[in-house]
This record gives structure tokens, C-alpha cells and sequence, in this order.
């Protein structure tokens, strides 16, 4: 299945704000909207930022304690920006629970409530998204609470007819039309447009259905770009100290902010090729217009200072020099930045690419790319086979890469992880070997190594596989997740290790990353926080029931 990309579909409305009301519309009912980011299970503990639980014995870990993210969610500003410019009447917050505590978002909440609520939500971050919600509307029952992003979109159907979601969640967007379907509801709320006219939109109908509103991507180039001058005293108040914890002395601008530049996989040249994970989500490869783009990139370099992170499935494969020439997006863009007065001279992007794509287009992008972020997965292509995008042949393609990026002064942001099918407990050890090899000898050009085990969440070809071949998958299928259990059956079934012999590996890892970093090598390391064990997710669970128990 491909992704279709188009803004013809007639069903649905792309232009807001709506002049004329509906029949026998209501009055108007919203005064504030929230925007809501939040933490990984537990909170706190690290968040995009590379971050992780702290380990035991490893020394120093000062700068690890509750930073929260280096960058803003992308996807919020940019619907913050279009309510901005279509319903300017409309007053907004934008929060981010990395860097509230909940006790200040409870009283926020308590002081004046929300009219409506959008929640960007993860598998792993979706226990908090209920709590916040049910709090809003424990305070509010007329709040209209909105749940994005993979999780609640994939599982819409279980979102909204779960035990929590069925009286929390009211909406669930379902693409990759977030502002559109904040803007048609915004506007349906105001009286001004038919809910079947929304895209992208489930919700339950007067009959308690579930209706799903599918609609093509809203191609890129045509629209907005977000405007960060709208949050910039978020900027200064969270997200610049985060940043300067870590990389203040990586980067000559001191503030990061992701940014939609692309989007969708480029690997191969036919769908069937794509990577597993883009297949099946049917992503296919999209673009933001060069221009716009360079004119925004100004804004955010030239008046904000910030570094971008252009947070594409594969922003570095976008080169007429790869994949056929079918796409020349690096090419224009580098155009762009070398004509900019402002931009250039300018290094401030951090851009995902594999180890072939970084080869192919390092040289292209070494004027305006100071970071490259890359997936290395594991060293073994025997770990590799059939789970990755063939990010690379073998160590010795990783250091070629490696060694091209030090000597053109890009930096790396290096991913991982432990405990891909067929791992074996000496694979493990020559996995964590490598990683601890890689760290020592590229000190100084790395800024964060993030290796985790694998996170088994829908969308992914390892939740799909999972689902479909045990039974008790499907038993814990529902709008949340065990995510650590999915974790340990995973393992299990595909490898010759268990999650304890990964998780060692991983705190083996981190101290000898740790200790490199207390010795001067100003490394991050990160991990994907599993949850489902401390005594903090029990009270997580605990105080949701709490809440739920006291809505009307």
C-alpha cells in the first residue's frame, strides 16, 4: 500500500478558516486550546533527548538528572502555527511534561481548564496522555480532548472504544494532516463546518461507531512551515537549558528545534523496496518546498540562533545522486543555503541518513549539515538481514562512513540496538565490543550513542510480526501497551538471549560511554526507557484510576 499525497480530495476542507456556517450550528464554545508534549514512561527520564534511567556504579551522571528534551515538538508548533494565522481570536498553551512536573500541570488545569486539548502521543507516553486528559476533563467535562501521532492513530479503534479512551478521548487524528484536522475541528466547534468534512478525523458517531475519516497527505510543499518565534519563550525558558547540558560545547548555535523538511523512506526504487517499516506504513517520500524552506531556515538560524533538526525518515537520501536521481531536494537545498546571505557559512542542520546515503552525499551537504544522525543499528549483517533499510554491509562500511564524517568536522549522533533477531550471548558481547570501540576512538565528533533494546510498538515490523504470530499479542492488544512485556517476548521468541542478558549489555555500554564522558569525551548516552517495573509507572497506573474513577 502506497501513502497518497494530494490536496484534490474533495470530501474534505483544506482551506480555513470556514466563512459560513453550518445549519443550525452552535454557539460559539472555544476560548483556549492546549497543546500538549509529554514524557516517556515515568517521566523525566531523558525524553528525546537521549536520555535514560541512570545506572547503577557508573560514576558521575549529574547532567543526566530530569533535563528534559533539547527540542520542541514539531508537530504542535506547527498547528499552533496554523490556529495562529486562521483563528487568531483563539487563545492557545503549549506544554511539554518533559519540563513540567505534574503537579504544575494539575494546578494549571485546575485553575482554568482547556476547551480543547491535543495530545501528541507515543505508545510510550500514552499513559500519561490518559492521566492529563482525564484530569482536564474531570475538571472540564465539556473539554474536547484530541490524541495524535503513531500510537493513537494507528490504534484509533481501540483508543476510542478502550476502557479509558471510550470516556477521555473524543477525537483521534489518523494521518499526516495534523493541522487540517485541528483547523476542521476548530471550525466544527465554532459552527462553521460539517464534522464529515474533516480529514484524516475518527471519532464515535451518534451510535457509538467508529468512524474513520482517511484522507491523502497534504503534500509538504504546500504547506506552512512551523513559525518557532511563537514559542520562543518556551525556548528560553526550557528547552535552551537542556540543550546547553549536553551540547553547548558541540555547536556554535545554542538552541536545537526540529523541523518537517521531509518525510517517508527513499529506499529503492519501487514501494515493494521501501524499508519494512515505511511499507507498512505506506509512507512514501515527500519533500517541503526549497524556497519556503530556505526562508524559513533563515528565520530559525539568522533571528532564533538555533540548529535544525530536520527529523525526515531519510533527509540524507534526498539527492539526485541516489535511488535513480529521482528526487534533487539536497541538491536545491544546498543551492538555497549557499545563496543565502544568511545561511551561509552557517553549519545548523542535524539530518538522518544511512551509511550509504551519508557516503553519497556528505560532500553535498558539508556546508550547511553539522550533524549526521545514523541508525547503525547493529555491526553484524547478520543481525541486520530483513530487519533494517540495509544500513550498512559490515564494520567496515560503518568506519568508512565514520572516518569520512570526522574528517569533514560533521558530527554524529550514533543509534543502536541489542537484542535483534538471531542474537546469540557472544553477539551481544562483540555488539556492545564495537559500540564501546566506536565511542573511544570518534570522542570528540560524537555527541550522543543511543542503544536500546527493541521497542516492539504498532507501526513497526516488529509489533506486525509479533501480533500476527502470538496469541497473547493479540490478548494485550488495546489502547495501552505492555511495552516492556512485548519487549521480553520478542526477545525471547527471536533470539538465543533473554531481555535481562540485553539489558546488562546495555548498562555494560552505558558506563563504559559514561566513563568516557566523565574522562572529557562529552558523550551522551541514551536509552529507550522500557517501563512496566519501578515503582513509579505502578503509580502512574494507580493515580489514572484514581482520576477515571471521579469523571462524570
Amino acid at each position: 500500500m502506497e501513502e497518497l499525497v494530494s490536496a484534490t480530495d474533495s470530501r474534505y476542507v483544506w482551506s480555513y478558516p470556514v466563512d459560513h456556517p453550518v445549519p443550525g450550528s452552535r454557539e460559539k464554545r472555544v476560548r483556549t486550546v492546549w497543546y500538549v508534549g509529554l514524557p516517556l514512561t515515568s517521566a523525566h527520564r531523558g525524553s528525546h533527548s537521549g536520555g535514560g534511567a541512570l545506572i547503577d556504579d557508573a560514576g558521575d551522571q549529574s547532567r543526566y538528572a530530569n533535563e528534559g528534551t533539547v527540542y520542541p515538538h514539531s508537530s504542535l508548533v506547527e498547528m499552533i502555527t496554523y490556529q495562529n494565522a486562521c483563528f487568531p481570536e483563539i487563545g492557545w498553551q503549549y506544554l511539554d511534561m518533559s519540563h513540567l512536573d505534574w503537579e504544575n500541570v494539575r494546578a494549571r488545569i485546575q485553575a482554568d481548564p482547556p476547551d480543547v486539548a491535543a495530545f501528541t502521543v507515543y505508545s510510550s507516553t500514552a499513559m500519561w496522555a490518559y492521566i492529563v486528559a482525564a484530569e482536564i476533563k474531570r475538571v472540564n467535562p465539556r473539554a474536547v480532548i484530541v490524541f495524535g501521532n503513531d500510537h493513537p492513530g494507528i490504534l484509533h479503534r481501540e483508543v476510542l472504544t478502550g476502557a479509558y479512551g471510550s470516556k477521555i478521548v473524543d477525537f483521534v487524528c489518523t494521518g499526516n494532516n495534523g493541522p487540517f484536522t485541528m483547523m476542521g475541528l476548530l471550525s466544527w466547534l465554532e459552527g462553521g463546518l460539517e464534522l464529515s468534512r474533516i480529514p484524516s478525523l475518527a471519532y464515535r458517531d451518534g451510535s457509538g461507531e467508529v468512524r474513520n475519516q482517511p484522507a491523502p497527505t497534504y503534500p509538504l510543499n504546500e504547506r506552512m512551515l512551523p513559525d518557532y518565534r511563537l514559542i520562543e519563550d518556551e525556548l528560553e525558558a526550557h528547552y535552551d537549558d537542556a540543550f546547553k547540558v549536553w551540547y553547548a560545547s558541540h555547536y556554535a548555535l545554542q538552541r536545537m528545534v526540529t523541523f518537517p523538511l521531509d518525510g517517508g523512506c527513499n529506499w529503492g526504487r519501487r514501494p515493494t523496496r521501501r524499508c519494512l517499516h515505511c511499507s507498512i506504513q505506506g509512507l512514501t517520500p515527500k519533500t517541503t518546498d526549497v524556497n519556503a524552506a530556505v526562508s524559513a531556515l533563515e528565520i530559525l538560524v539568522g533571528e532564533l540562533r538555533s540548529n535544525v533538526y530536520a527529523a525526515g525518515d531519510s533527509t540524507l537520501g534526498m539527492s539526485k545522486a541516489q535511488w535513480g536521481g529521482q528526487t534533487s531536494f539536497l541538491d536545491e537545498l544546498a543551492e538555497g543555503c549557499a545563496a543565502s546571505e544568511v545561511l551561509r557559512g552557517e553549519r545548523f542542520m542535524l539530518a538522518y541518513g544511512l551509511v550509504y546515503e551519508f557516503l553519497q552525499s556528505a560532500e553535498l551537504c558539508k556546508g550547511f549539515v553539522k550533524t549526521w544522525n545514523v541508525g547503525i543499528e547493529a555491526f553484524d549483517p547478520k543481525l541486520l538481514k530483513d530487519n533494517s533499510k540495509g544500513i550498512n554491509k559490515g564494520p567496515d562500511r560503518v568506519i568508512e562512513a565514520l572516518d569520512l564524517a570526522q574528517s569533514l568536522d560533521y558530527k554524529m549522533y550514533l543509534s543502536g540496538i541489542l537484542g535483534l533477531p538471531g542474537t546469540t550471548l557472544r553477539q551481544l558481547k562483540e555488539e556492545v565490543d564495537n559500540w564501546l570501540s566506536i565511542a573511544e576512538t570518534y570522542a570528540g565528533s560524537i555527541t550522543t550513542i543511543s542503544v536500546a533494546a527493541p521497542a516492539i510498538i504498532p507501526g513497526s515490523r516488529m509489533y506486525r510480526d509479533a501480533f500476527k504470530q502470538h496469541a497473547v499479542v493479540r490478548e494485550w492488544h488495546g489502547e495501552l501497551l505492555p511495552i516492556r512485556k512485548l519487549s521480553e517476548l520478542y526477545i525471547r521468541e527471536n533470539t538465543e538471549v533473554e531481555l535481562a542478558d540485553v539489558e546488562a549489555a546495555l548498562t555494560e555500554l552505558g558506563r563504559g560511554v559514561i566513563a568516557l564522558d566523565n574522562a572529557g569525551g562529552n558523550i551522551k548516552f541514551g536509552g529507550y526507557m522500557l517501563g512496566g517495573v519501578d515503582h513509579e509507572e505502578t503509580y502512574e497506573r494507580r493515580l489514572l484510576q484514581e482520576i477515571f474513577a471521579q469523571l462524570r
